[in-house]
């Protein structure tokens, strides 16, 4: 499919949702909404395919012309990529959750007057926090060495349960087990 077939096919899709008032048919006992959307859009593209054999394209119907050459270039000017769109999806959506809980996580330290422990114990979130730094930063903190190893570890728990709380209020899920399964499906794990 061309870049711009792959254009037209989205937005008329947009079209006919808008039209339609597509979200209105969604339903909870359904399935997830990402699924559903997904469905929908795959059968767009089926019934284009179908039009486009039984009929001339454009068949009389006033088109509008878009200028998508601003967008294709951005596009284009992205690192290639082997990843499915889903898998892109997932990959961003994670990408949002965690720039998310890295600002509420730097805001509990600030509301607390602990913002240097906080930029210090920072590296510890992204991995093992060398062993050999632990009493200089300590000491440089005020504290004994095993208080900073204390609080490296609350911090990465309170960073793990604000990300699971920002995961269930996006996705709307309030059981931890039912959380549990749908990121477990998201990213892969089963």
């Amino acid at each position: 499919m061309s870049g711009e077939d792959a254009a037209d096919g989205v937005q008329s899709f947009m079209e006919k949702a808008c039209a339609t008032n597509l979200l209105a048919a969604a339903r909870e006992e359904r399935g997830r909404l990402r699924t559903w959307l997904l469905l929908c859009f795959q059968r767009h593209l089926k019934d284009l395919r179908r039009h486009d054999r039984a009929a001339k394209r454009g068949g009389g119907a006033v088109h509008l012309s878009v200028d998508w050459q601003g967008a294709e270039s951005i596009y284009l000017a992205e690192p290639s990529h082997t990843e499915t769109p889903d898998a892109l999806y997932v990959s961003a959506w994670a990408v949002s959750l965690m720039e998310e809980g890295m600002c509420r996580l730097a805001t509990h330290y600030e509301e607390t007057g602990r913002e240097a422990l906080h930029a210090a114990l920072l590296p510890a979130l992204e991995s093992r926090f060398p062993e050999s730094n632990f009493p200089e930063t300590a000491a440089s903190l005020g504290m004994t060495s095993g208080t900073l190893r204390s609080a490296a570890v609350r911090m990465r728990h309170r960073y793990r349960a604000i990300l699971l709380e920002l995961a269930s209020d996006r996705l709307g899920i309030t059981s931890e087990a039912a959380l549990a399964e749908e990121l477990r499906i998201m990213f892969g794990a089963g």
